[in-house]
């Protein structure tokens, strides 16, 4: 086990990230810590980082040296952003931390901070082709992904913070002033020669302002999931969230619902450049991400590569597994076996879409909850898929595994409709119903944590579905316990189920 920090001097927050690696190189988030230090703000006029909040910086690096030391972490990464990249003081600040509180700090280029956000999102979501945009306090980085690659980035010189400063934007915004940032922001935009060929993406938003967009949009429509990561919204809310915030000074702007006090004086430039953005591409989408730079910087160092995964949600739920401390063989039996169920009885599913993602979370997953107690771990299953962050998944998705996961022992774990009635509908629950029978039966036939099925097959019959087993040794036993589901099935299914044994 080893323990390792990030720590990201940005133009305006400080953050500090823990992070455990376990064995086979799963890792966890242990603690995050944030300071709003604001270094973009208040430049000196020979365009050095202001000397009132070079001293906050180092109080607040010094904490977090202090944490760190308490935490046993053994190495540190610091890295340093716009604000520190542009000022003419940077080496006095960064030999200062140095002497001060021995932190060597990276200043990331343009290019590589870019690269980091490009990483960190590309293992942690489920895209193929996107455009991201990470809004900072003194820049805005653009990267665009194709086949998963980064095909192209830039950084440019704006951020909520020079935004606000520049357009004075802590009042009502007027007519004039809204014209100008705009046309600001899109003649940078315009001179992005790529930029235009960008067509038909989504757009992934990092950082601060987007989480926020998110959580007013969440509070607004009252979304029951607090997971930020992969929660989506339309350009048209978007923008129909900037129009309320551009109408309001910033004391105002401090009461809009799910608006942080802390960023409601910074907001409205920053979103005035999404909004922008989606103007002048045309694009209809914005997906939320929880990861970013950090993350990238967390990537980096486990895979110890700049490929990308191949399998994001496949590495998620293997690191789930292993944080959880779950038997990796016994999982892997119940997936065994529930994948050949699932794929012999398509005919009699009668799902119109693809569920193998979901049913795969579930399944690998469905013991997840033994770590908080054996005793109703069906039930503490649900609690931590449902809420954790697992890469690669929707929200609708994993909400599903989570309850597919909770009825793997029983059938009377409640869907809660009444409370995610906007994510999940009666349809799903029948599939959730009709998957977490399969789990039910593959999981009693690995009762012994043995892996005595070796594989199963499957004959549908106009009133009957027959399972046959082969096994290492004889089964009675595995098939005794699965057949407990009988009636369940018949329940889902109308056929009666037969589990046999068949020759090894």
């Amino acid at each position: 086990m080893k323990r390792i920090a990030i720590i990201d001097i940005g133009s305006n927050s400080i953050r500090l990230v823990l992070v455990q690696i376990n064995k086979s190189d799963s890792f966890s988030v242990i603690d995050e810590v944030k300071e709003t230090v604001r270094l973009g703000k208040d430049m000196t006029i020979y365009g050095g980082l202001n000397p009132s909040r070079i001293e906050k910086a180092i109080k607040t690096l010094s904490f977090f040296k202090c944490l760190c030391e308490a935490q046993g972490v053994t190495e540190i990464i610091a890295v340093a952003t716009e604000a520190v990249r542009k000022a003419s003081n940077q080496v006095e600040f960064i030999n200062r931390v140095k002497s001060e509180l021995d932190i060597e700090i990276r200043v990331l280029p343009g290019t590589s901070e870019a690269y980091y956000d490009y990483f960190g999102n590309i293992n942690s979501m489920d895209i193929l082709n996107a455009l991201l945009i990470d809004i900072g306090g003194s820049s805005t980085e653009l990267i665009w992904v194709e086949d998963r690659t980064l095909k192209a980035s830039i950084s440019l010189p704006f951020g909520a913070i020079n935004l606000t400063e520049k357009f004075s934007l802590h009042k009502v915004m007027d007519e004039e002033t809204e014209k100008d940032l705009k046309d600001y922001i899109l003649s940078s935009y315009k001179e992005i020669p790529w930029l235009k060929e960008v067509k038909n993406v989504p757009l992934v938003g990092i950082g601060g302002t987007i989480r926020n967009i998110a959580k007013i949009s969440r509070k607004k429509n009252r979304y029951p999931i607090h997971n930020l990561h992969n929660y989506q919204t339309t350009a048209e809310e978007v923008v129909e969230i900037y129009n309320m915030a551009k109408i309001k000074d910033q004391g105002e702007r401090k009461k809009i619902k799910g608006l942080s006090k802390e960023r409601a004086d910074i907001f409205l430039g920053a979103a005035g450049a999404v909004v922008t953005l989606f103007e002048f591409l045309g694009l209809k989408e914005l997906y939320v991400s929880g990861c970013g730079l950090r993350e990238g910087i967390i990537y980096e160092y486990i895979l110890q590569s700049n490929l990308p995964l191949e399998d994001v949600l496949g590495f998620s739920i293997n690191n789930h597994i292993l944080n959880h401390e779950m038997n990796l063989h016994h999982a892997h039996q119940v997936w065994k076996l529930t994948e050949c169920l699932y794929n012999d009885l398509k005919s009699i599913l009668n799902i119109d879409k693809d569920y193998y993602k979901i049913l795969k979370t579930a399944t690998l997953l469905h013991d997840c909850g033994i770590r908080v107690s054996y005793y109703d771990h069906h039930a503490h299953s649900f609690y931590i898929i449902a809420n954790s962050k697992i890469n690669g998944l929707l929200h609708k998705e994993q909400l599903m595994a989570a309850y597919v996961a909770a009825l793997h022992r029983k059938n009377d774990f409640k869907v809660d409709l009444e409370k995610y009635e906007r994510i999940i509908n009666e349809k799903d629950i029948e599939v959730i119903e009709k998957l977490a029978i399969l789990v039910r039966i593959c999981e009693n036939l690995d009762s012994g944590v043995n892996s005595n099925i070796s594989s199963i097959s499957c004959v549908i019959e106009s009133d009957t579905v027959i399972i046959s087993v082969k096994s290492k040794t004889d089964p009675i036993l595995e098939i005794s316990q699965a057949l407990d589901c009988a009636a369940s099935f018949e329940k889902i299914f109308g056929k009666k189920l037969i589990i046999q044994s068949s020759a090894s």
